[in-house]
């Protein structure tokens, strides 16, 4: 089976989008979306990169680990109601049925504010992005 190749001009295009998007969330929650989604995408690499990350930005093994379930099955001390919501959002945006976005982003806008759930979006659908093409690129 052969790898795949992506061209050096796309991966550049991807890095410029990564440093630009997600500004109006602060990295801690930007890095715990980025492994929450890379957990349900299944992408090895990226579950490391941003454990890494997250855990460069103070977050504790606990929480680390916890971000391989599904938020609602995580212990309610490990994240604040507005992580949570930002962590049920990301999970309905990458892999749940149609129709639960409205809820979660409802949830998610009571903690954030339009500019930081636009951020949330932009963030949730770059990190799918990287997963998708870092599996694909295995």
């Amino acid at each position: 089976m052969s790898e795949a190749t992506m061209r050096p001009q796309f991966m550049k295009a991807m890095e410029d989008l990564d440093a630009r998007i997600g500004k109006g969330v602060e990295p801690r929650i930007r890095e715990m979306v980025r492994l929450r989604c890379s957990h349900i995408n299944g992408c090895a690499y990226c579950i490391r990169l941003h454990s890494e990350q997250l855990a460069s930005l103070g977050g504790s093994v606990h929480l680390i680990s916890a971000l391989a379930r599904p938020v609602k099955l995580m212990r309610e001390d490990l994240v604040s109601p507005a992580e949570a919501a930002a962590l049920r959002f990301a999970e309905v945006l990458t892999d749940y049925p149609r129709g639960l976005e409205i809820e979660a982003r409802n949830e998610a806008g009571k903690h954030f504010d339009a500019d930081a759930l636009g951020s949330l979006v932009e963030i949730i659908a770059v990190v799918n992005a990287w997963n998708r093409i870092t599996r694909g690129s295995e």
